[in-house]
């Protein structure tokens, strides 16, 4: 009987550690490379002090932890001639100008740990940056290079 109890915690704590990982957002970073980034991955990691002004036209400012755009571009060789990010979600996607992103980051935390369904995390967060198109729970961010008769994706 003491094995069976033995053996029924070590699969409750084989699902616990399933559940996890089903949980803890996981981004597909898509340049020449591909790679996977979650909060525990070991790139670098930044603080940023950003406005957002979502589309309703509310405004927070908020200390926002994550990693740096520019070093998701080095890990994934983004292009050269790359002049946009599409970062999307399950239900949205835009287009962002790749100078204001190299100077964001893809955010995991916010101050006060506050995720009450607005924030939305993982989130782009970077100044200069319309806040329609800091989509929130990013799930894949992609190197594109748009000619000059292309509109921005956003929606």
């Amino acid at each position: 009987m003491h094995s069976s109890s033995v053996e029924s915690t070590e699969v409750n704590d084989e699902n616990r550690r399933a559940l996890a990982d089903r949980e803890r957002p996981r981004i597909e970073v898509v340049g020449r490379e591909t790679v996977i980034v979650s909060p525990g991955i070991d790139l670098p990691r930044a603080n940023l002090t950003c406005t957002v002004e979502c589309a309703s036209g509310v405004r927070a400012t908020d200390e926002w932890t994550g990693v740096p755009v520019a070093a998701l571009a080095d890990a994934a060789d983004f292009s050269g001639d790359t002049t946009h990010l599409r970062v999307e979600s399950a239900d949205f996607a835009a287009d962002v100008p790749i100078r204001p992103a190299l100077g964001g980051i893809v955010a995991f935390e916010r101050r006060g740990d506050r995720d009450d369904g607005e924030v939305g995390l993982p989130r782009l967060v970077a100044d200069g940056v319309p806040g329609e198109r800091l989509v929130k729970r990013v799930e894949r961010v992609s190197a594109v290079a748009l000619n000059a008769e292309e509109e921005p994706r956003v929606g």
